[in-house]
């Protein structure tokens, strides 16, 4: 496992060998294996493709847990939610989207929802703050 880890984890550590075509590629192929839905397809979709961040660099992955069952920070949900975020747009529907595309890549609906309201609680009590600076 790379990226934070644990709860409470620190820093944004990188696996060894670790390059953006290969997590591309691992993100592109999960939607096949997981049977992910045409329409939360194209929101992963947007975030990778998208000229407004760059993603291997900017994602700092599902800060504060480790997503057990990915092997690295580029978890599909957490990485959209980074997109959102990061672009100013967290809000109420980017938690529903991450959400949505937690219970899609097979977490659990309690730690989905325990999950979302953690990330909706920061957005509005502090991230969305510390970018009008």
């Amino acid at each position: 496992m790379s990226g934070r880890c644990g709860i409470l984890g620190v820093g944004r550590g990188r696996a060894a060998g670790l390059d953006r075509e290969t997590e591309r590629r691992r993100i592109l192929n999960s939607f096949e294996v997981l049977d992910i839905s045409p329409a939360l397809r194209a929101l992963v979709v947007e975030a990778l493709e998208s000229k407004a961040w760059d993603w291997f660099r900017d994602c700092d992955g599902c800060t504060f847990v480790s997503e057990v069952y990915w092997p690295t920070i580029y978890f599909p949900p957490c990485l959209r939610h980074d997109f959102d975020c990061i672009r100013g747009q967290g809000g109420w529907q980017a938690c529903l989207r991450f959400y949505r595309l937690q219970r899609a890549y097979g977490v659990e609906n309690y730690r989905s929802g325990i999950r979302t309201a953690a990330v909706t609680a920061a957005w509005y009590g502090w991230l969305r703050w510390r970018r009008k600076g």
